[in-house]
């Protein structure tokens, strides 16, 4: 063979070699093109918007102590008026969590999202337990943490779903709680063997991090399932995502192929919300796992096509998309098919749930010494089964973008009063959410810890004379005029005696 036609063989053979790398490097989908541009178009629909309106909905047939308690916490820190949805209906079948009023978080939610018109699109809407969650921060910190939480999240999402990020723009919009248990869900549901692992640090409670060693089998581990207890985001996504969750509820087989033989899943998990909403977030995540092997390249695919090995109460899960336990299944769908923008509030930024976590959370004070602060993390009980406080001792930034002297009593700092603290995180979350079942009476014993308590009658008379709004809230109902439920109507004075204790505890 000539030596000209042996370069030209071996120059031939190279191109086609550079070919098959490239093609093999580039990720397997048709329309590439047509992703790109739609992911140019929402990712600058995606950025924070200046002062989004915001509106909390709590949701609830009845008036409650308690639900004084959260509004008057919310008044306090100058959230906008609530909306209360379910006002005066009726659940009463005696085989489900509350008659079946839980299901009407989702039912009545939906419908009023669903009423809201095309200019509210953006709007950011809150959606919260109204008996058992209080509000210490503004919303300025609400939504600033808000934003900061879902870039964060995306970065996550890029590192691990790599180009399926980008291609099919997956992008965090919806935020949870996080909790410690995948509840009240069957653990080889659809609900909690896809959730990915939690990207808090995996020593926060040392060597029993992830164990069934602590106060009780749940309590060090860290938080990574969803809680519904709150739920924040803007409205065109809430509402696809809450008329997913009500197509479960109305679809839902009873009984269901896939439960384990307690019965536990039957008629929804006996109509638990949080149940349905699980189940939405876990089947996000397993199509996700579908995208990231989807658009692996071929060159990796055998180094990219199972993801990182996980665990599910101990529970080694080899492969999100195929566990070797018995598991529900799901089919790989193409497409961002259950895509929702659904992430959790993994470092309790937004809020801290008590359950399973009781002794991870204290009310602090920041003019105390770190000597002092420390000194006081080792009271309450704590032991070695407990997290150290994670944090600097200081107020952060987000809590300075504002004058709290107008929010607090007698012009104080937030160095002046208690602030409820997560020690694990190191963080001041904007809510406190007491959900934890042996310490619904907490919200009896730390009320007097909450400087609002002993300035909350002086809040009441005076709110609409400072122009902070009138007291009260709004009754919404499908096809009905709003109703306005003033204070007097939704807390008599028989509940002054609780709600105005006139405790200095969280001032002194």
């Amino acid at each position: 063979m000539l030596p000209l036609q042996r370069n030209h063989i071996l120059f031939a053979t190279l191109l086609v070699f550079i070919f098959i790398t490239l093609y093999h490097l580039l990720p397997q989908t048709q329309e590439t093109t047509l992703h790109s541009t739609t992911h140019n178009e929402n990712e600058a629909a995606a950025k924070r918007l200046k002062n989004p309106e915001l509106h909390v909905l709590l949701p609830t047939t009845i008036g409650d102590v308690n639900l004084c308690k959260t509004m008057l916490s919310a008044k306090a820190m100058g959230y906008p008026e609530p909306v209360i949805l379910g006002w005066g209906d009726t659940f009463d079948t005696w085989y489900l969590l509350a008659g079946g009023s839980h299901l009407a978080k989702i039912s009545r939610v939906l419908e009023y999202l669903e009423s809201m018109s095309p200019e509210q699109e953006d709007d950011l809407v809150l959606m919260m337990d109204a008996f058992d969650i209080w509000f210490q921060l503004p919303p300025e910190t609400l939504i600033e943490r808000y934003y900061s939480i879902n870039e964060k999240a995306d970065k996550r999402i890029s590192e691990r779903m790599g180009k399926a990020a980008e291609v099919e723009n997956i992008k965090q919009t919806i935020i949870f709680g996080a909790g410690k248990r995948c509840a009240p869900n069957q653990l080889h549901s659809i609900a909690c063997y896809p959730v990915p692992a939690s990207p808090v640090p995996d020593d926060i409670y040392g060597a029993n991090t992830d164990t069934i060693m602590g106060h009780n089998p749940h309590t060090s581990h860290r938080q990574r399932y969803l809680n519904s207890g709150y739920i924040i985001g803007p409205v065109k996504d809430m509402r696809e995502m809450f008329r997913t969750a009500w197509d479960i509820v109305q679809n839902w087989p009873t009984p269901s192929p896939d439960d384990n033989g307690s019965g536990s899943m039957d008629l929804v998990y006996h109509a638990s919300d949080q149940s349905v909403f699980a189940i939405v977030f876990g089947q996000q995540e397993y199509q996700r796992e579908v995208l990231r092997r989807r658009h692996s390249s071929s060159w990796t695919w055998q180094h990219k096509k199972t993801s990182p090995v996980n665990k599910i109460e101990g529970t080694v899960i080899q492969d999100i998309l195929n566990p070797a336990f018995t598991h529900e299944k799901m089919e790989a769908l193409e497409g961002r098919s259950y895509e929702y923008g659904i992430g959790l509030d993994y470092f309790s930024d937004l809020g801290h749930q008590t359950a399973n976590s009781e002794k991870d959370s204290m009310w602090m004070r920041y003019d105390d010494s770190p000597d002092v602060f420390l000194d006081k993390t080792r009271g309450d009980n704590r032991n070695d089964f407990d997290c150290e406080y994670q944090g600097d001792y200081k107020i952060p930034s987000d809590m300075k973008m504002y004058d709290e002297t107008t929010l607090l009593p007698n012009k104080r700092n937030w160095e002046h009063v208690n602030l409820y603290t997560h020690l694990c995180m190191g963080t001041i979350p904007v809510m406190a959410h007491f959900n934890s079942p042996g310490q619904k009476a907490a919200r009896e014993y730390y009320w007097p810890l909450f400087w609002v308590q002993q300035y909350g009658k002086w809040i009441v008379e005076n709110s609409e004379r400072l122009g902070r709004g009138r007291m009260g809230a709004t009754a919404w109902k499908k096809d009905e005029q709003p109703q306005f439920l003033d204070w007097d109507t939704l807390c008599p004075a028989e509940y002054s005696e609780e709600l105005y204790r006139g405790s200095d505890l969280a001032l002194s």
